[in-house]
């Protein structure tokens, strides 16, 4: 190749590279899209005719700014010009280019405000509870008989071993300041296993028949009674009946009345035996449903309401079928429809619930668990005796399975 060949391709070669210069760096100014620079920027449209105006709002959805965080704001620029449209027309076009913030928050927390009361904080005084209180212990679902978990003798030790645990649990209570005159068993049912009509196994696997069950339960709650009467003023004993105590046909079904049940005979008989030594307990009050599933007391100004659960028939969660039996009750403006605090039993497990004015406190058992439950959902509850207090001023406080 010839210098003169290789000059002219050398000459070629610059104008071909700055011609690529040139195209890099040209860019319309008025390019639709958003410039955005940290906290405000510039959005311009695309090309619109001279009588329409842009939806700001859609404006920014196009370019992914939520309209609810950004804002268009004045001044707002155009450009106009004559474009063809056909057919030797022209119409007048025009392209807008607005400054885009975002919206401030006006509820936007102030942090600095925050460091400034809690420098100037000062604590509150601790709320002192100044009534007596009332300290519930509910025993619920002993299941006396049945022969799971160690059978009658493994129930029996623990609820020998919740008696102590109770006046261990009261003693300490008062060592915290706690007041407490008043103690109130909350016997929500099953504290027998009864002997048919539950399920198929349960007449071949009881230890104990009709008679053996209802003694042996009699004979626990005197112990507890005859432990925990010197310790408190006063001494409430609010009975339920639960479905193991009914009296039950070959078919399962209770054929008598509601308060026909071995639950609520086990209390007749601790009331006719309290009578016979008033001096030890004479403070000793039985408070029994009357042909009733549930009853109501009044506890410091507060209603208490005890049910067993059974009662329950809805669908759902343990929680979701007290709630709406709790609701149905309420809308029927029967008693317990006005309760502030509702125990019960019957789940075998603990359960808490605030629902607003109602607090929910499902207890759980001292059985020795279920071994179908345990089949077929892989799960086993804790046995345990839940207690609380209630004080005028408070309706749950110092909440513990003992």
């Amino acid at each position: 190749m010839s210098f003169d060949e290789r000059l002219k391709n050398l000459v070629e070669g610059t104008k071909e590279k700055e011609l690529e210069v040139l195209r890099r760096d040209r860019e319309a100014q008025w390019r639709p899209g958003v410039q955005w620079r940290g906290e405000e920027g510039e959005v311009t449209t695309a090309a619109m005719f001279v009588d329409q105006h842009p939806d700001w709002n859609a404006v920014l959805e196009v370019w992914d700014l939520d309209p609810t965080k950004f804002a268009v704001i004045e001044p707002v620029l155009f450009n106009a010009w004559d474009a063809a449209i056909g057919n030797g027309e022209t119409r007048r076009m025009r392209q807008y280019k607005a400054k885009v913030v975002r919206r401030k928050n006006e509820n936007l927390f102030d942090i600095d405000a925050l460091r400034e009361e809690i420098s100037k904080h000062k604590p509150n005084k601790s709320k002192v509870i100044n009534g007596e209180g009332v300290y519930n212990v509910v025993l619920s679902d002993w299941q006396i008989g049945k022969p799971e978990g160690g059978g009658t003798q493994a129930t029996a030790n623990r609820v020998l071993n919740g008696i102590t645990s109770v006046l261990t649990r009261a003693k300490e209570l008062r060592r915290c300041g706690r007041s407490i005159g008043t103690l109130q068993i909350l016997w929500v049912g099953d504290s027998v296993e009864g002997c048919l009509g539950h399920y198929e196994q349960q007449t071949f696997g009881v230890d104990l028949d009709r008679r053996g069950q209802i003694n042996a339960v009699r004979t626990l709650l005197l112990a507890a009674l005859k432990k925990w009467a010197p310790h408190f003023n006063e001494i409430k004993i609010c009975a339920v009946g639960g479905n193991h105590g009914e009296n039950r046909s070959t078919k399962g079904k209770s054929f008598t009345t509601f308060a026909d049940n071995d639950d609520l005979l086990v209390i007749d008989q601790i009331r006719d035996a309290m009578e016979f030594n008033k001096e030890s307990y004479g403070h000793v009050k039985t408070i029994i449903a009357p042909d009733y599933l549930n009853v109501t007391i009044d506890t410091c100004g507060w209603i208490l309401g005890v049910t067993h659960g059974h009662v329950a028939k809805e669908s759902g969660t343990a929680e979701q079928k007290m709630k709406r039996w709790l609701e149905r009750m309420s809308l029927g403006r029967q008693p317990i429809g006005d309760c502030d605090i509702l125990v019960s039993g019957h789940y075998h497990h603990l359960r808490v619930a605030d629902w607003g004015s109602v607090q929910w406190l499902q207890a759980p058992a001292l059985d020795g668990g279920s071994e179908w439950f345990k089949q077929i959902r892989g799960e086993q509850s804790q046995p345990g005796i839940l207690t609380f207090l209630t004080y005028p001023e408070v309706k749950v406080k110092d909440l513990q399975v003992l």
